[in-house]
């Protein structure tokens, strides 16, 4: 999936080893392709027509950055143990998912070009102060959770909100090349491809 985080960390980390590769976007509905695959509804999936296929990201990054055949290994350093950007990537949980969850059903991405794989996206995608269970249950149909999704009404203050935390996240970040000191490691990885969601909201800085 374009907007998918986990998808973004195993295309960001194939570009900075330069391996030649395909994206194949499957559309957000579609259950019996990645079953058929990895046995469950799941992306990224990384096939190389030589092993199985298998999902799970950083599983990707890092088998594709120990396998010779991608390479020189060892680009990227293990993921550190700090706490700071963790603690970070909650503080904007709640105002990002209001923000952006909206946004990746009403822009033109591959995997919601059908009206299904967008009602599919907003039926198993809370928005705050819901809980899944809550959201998913019948207490809620479908053009009510839609009213939800097309409500923008507080997104000046939440944009704002956002901006005064990225302020926050700027000195936790090592350096202009690497966020953790010792270089390039799974911490780039992961906070790159989280942060590139927010360019789908106009007006973060």
């Amino acid at each position: 999936y374009d907007h998918c985080p986990f998808c973004v960390r195993a295309r960001l980390a194939l570009g900075l080893k330069g391996v030649r590769h395909d994206v194949r976007f499957m559309a957000n509905d579609d259950i019996p392709l990645p079953t058929s695959m990895v046995g469950k509804k799941i992306a990224p999936i990384f096939e190389d027509g030589i092993n199985d296929p298998y999902a799970e990201s950083l599983d990707i990054v890092r088998n594709v950055d120990g396998d010779e055949r991608y390479g020189p290994t060892g680009m990227f350093k293990e993921m550190s143990d700090r706490t700071d950007l963790k603690a970070w990537q909650k503080t904007v949980q709640q105002p990002l998912r209001l923000l952006q969850r909206p946004r990746y059903v009403k822009t033109y991405l591959p995997e919601f070009v059908t009206k299904s794989s967008k009602d599919a996206f907003v039926k198993n995608h809370q928005l705050p102060p819901y809980e899944k269970a809550d959201w998913k249950s019948d207490q809620f149909t479908m053009d009510q959770r839609w009213a939800m999704y097309n409500d923008q009404s507080n997104d000046a203050e939440l944009i704002a909100e956002v901006n005064e935390k990225l302020k926050a996240l700027e000195p936790l970040i090592h350096s202009e090349d690497f966020c953790t000191e010792g270089g390039l490691s799974l911490d780039d990885i992961d906070l790159w491809s989280r942060l590139r969601s927010l360019t789908i909201v106009d007006g973060l800085v």
